[in-house]
């Protein structure tokens, strides 16, 4: 069975999203008790080799890896759940059945397709007892429509939000109000809760954290690179004060 924990169980959590894997990064959100990381395999470069080092680099110190997959094909969602990571998040999800098939690949035989492959995440061969959490990152309106759908599944462990490609879904179903976008994701967030269910949100930075627990979400993450550049050009700015 999969290991999915409630808001309740969790608590509020705090993370940074972000495809820089350098080891010094790593070292300091371990130092400084960060909850997660989520790992941008989607958008960057980023691949699974990369993601398995930083799941080994992490190991024991608590920090919990999440993976944002470039894609839903099952022989992607294998490889990076071979790397031990604890969540992998799942883009641009239309239908229930994506999210079932997505946990069907992932899961061991004989209850999914799963090979009992030697990896990392099956302890080199000693546990196939466990597989990652699989939370849908709630971007398409489709998907939104539907949140009720999506937690009343064995499969679903959790959401998050994707302000900007939900957003842009909605802008393209002539939905341009942005009171439009504010109402989807709350009520994502009211779904997921009710339902006992784990759900993040990006905040616009660490400074205003707050403002993403506020509106009912327990997982708060920010773009540590946007977070980085925008420090250090304050830091810059300082010269001319």
């Amino acid at each position: 069975m999969n290991e999915i924990r409630t808001p309740q169980e969790a608590g509020r959590a705090v993370g940074v999203i972000t495809a820089d894997t350098s080891p010094t990064l790593f070292a300091v959100l371990a130092h400084a008790h960060i909850d997660f990381v989520v790992l941008d395999a989607e958008q960057t470069p980023l691949g699974v080799q990369a993601c398995a080092d930083v799941v080994q680099r992490l190991r024991g110190t608590g920090v919990r890896v999440s993976v944002r997959v470039p894609d839903i094909q099952p022989n992607t969602l294998v490889a990076f759940a071979n790397t031990g990571a604890d969540e992998l998040v799942l883009p641009h999800l239309r239908n229930v059945g994506e999210l079932e098939r997505a946990y069907e690949a992932i899961t061991y035989s004989p209850r999914g397709l799963r090979s009992r492959q030697v990896s990392p995440a099956s302890g080199f061969g000693s546990d196939f007892s466990r597989a990652p959490l699989l939370s849908v990152l709630f971007e398409t309106v489709d998907a939104v429509a539907i949140a009720e759908e999506f937690v009343a599944l064995e499969a679903f462990g959790g959401g998050w939000l994707g302000p900007t490609d939900l957003a842009a879904d909605l802008h393209r179903e002539g939905r341009t109000d942005p009171d439009y976008l504010d109402k989807a994701m709350q009520s994502v967030v009211e779904t997921l809760r009710e339902a006992g269910h784990s759900v993040g949100l990006p905040a616009p930075s660490m400074a205003r954290a707050r403002e993403v627990f506020d509106r009912g979400a327990d997982r708060c993450a920010v773009y540590w690179e946007r977070e980085l550049a925008t420090l250090l050009a304050g830091y810059a700015a300082s010269r001319s004060i």
